[in-house]
């Protein structure tokens, strides 16, 4: 009776993961390279690397712009996948024309968000996701509760964080990713987005995904339930990626936030600019020189 429950459990996961890469892998799910990328001639050349940029939307209403509380993370993965480098963008950072990275993502969608990350990161985005808030919410779930640290205590509503260790799930998740605890024009903000995306990798790591597929199943479910992405991210190159991931140590990923300067006017406006000497080097580490230790030294700094 045990083999057979056994046998049973499994087929059942097997129909349940079948169902999740069909819902990942539908075409209502895929955005057009037309809608995506911008023109081939100013594009970086492809390379052995991987490289996908995340877009986690918060629900309309919630900020002043649309993309104002949304999560921009680049995921790179070099041609050696012996590491990987998560960066998280303040959408506050002004680009041009004293526009900043969320006003021009509003006006200009995917082409000019992933326009802006391949200049000023120096490296060809390969793939696209845009993932809404409330599946992230339900992965956390999925996993359990997710520890995240904030450096400071802040309430949003009437969902109060303190400082310190915070458990985040389904309910909080969005929330703590998209409030503004702090007048410094979204830099806590993305700290907050970035120690939650840390907490997730190693969940995700650490959750024994491999080993149950009921499990993974149902964390691909969730995901996929509220996912956009490009045509070439199918569930066999999201495997590839995980992989990738998967038999890296703890310390070979590297979440970190775009390395900014910040200034407070007279009047008390709060400027983000990127930060001129350090992303030349970050661009050099990007392109493949000395990439781990690079990204081991942000986080350091705590970047």
């Amino acid at each position: 009776m045990a083999k057979l429950k056994k046998l049973v459990s499994a087929v059942g996961s097997i129909k349940d993961l079948g169902s999740a890469r069909a819902e990942f892998d539908d075409s209502a799910r895929i955005l057009p390279d037309a809608e995506i990328y911008p023109p081939e001639d100013i594009r970086p050349e492809a390379t052995d690397a991987r490289t996908l940029l995340l877009r986690v939307t918060t629900p309309d209403g919630q900020q002043t712009r649309a993309s104002q509380g949304d999560t921009f993370a680049v995921i790179h993965i070099p041609a050696s996948s012996d590491f990987a480098a998560v960066l998280t963008i303040n959408p506050s950072t002004q680009i041009e024309s004293g526009q900043t990275f969320a006003a021009l993502a509003d006006d200009g969608g995917w082409p000019v968000i992933v326009a802006i990350a391949e200049e000023f990161l120096g490296i060809r985005i390969d793939h696209v996701a845009e993932l809404e808030v409330s599946a992230l919410g339900n992965v956390v779930d999925e996993l359990g509760s997710l520890p995240v640290y904030s450096r400071t205590a802040f309430s949003s509503g009437q969902t109060e964080f303190i400082e310190g260790t915070n458990n985040l799930d389904s309910s909080t998740t969005g929330i703590f990713t998209s409030a503004d605890p702090v007048d410094d024009a979204g830099q806590t903000r993305t700290r907050n987005q970035r120690a939650v995306l840390r907490a997730l990798f190693q969940a995700l790591k650490s959750g024994g995904l491999a080993k149950d597929p009921n499990k993974g199943a149902e964390v691909l479910g969730q995901f996929a339930s509220g996912i956009h992405h490009d045509a070439d991210l199918t569930t066999l190159e999201l495997g590839k990626l995980a992989n990738s991931l998967r038999q890296l140590q703890n310390d070979d990923i590297a979440v970190v936030t775009v390395p900014t300067n910040s200034r407070r006017d007279e009047g008390g406006t709060v400027t983000v600019d990127f930060d001129p000497e350090a992303m030349p080097a970050l661009k050099d580490a990007l392109a493949g020189n000395d990439l781990p230790e690079f990204f081991r030294y942000l986080v350091s700094l705590g970047y």
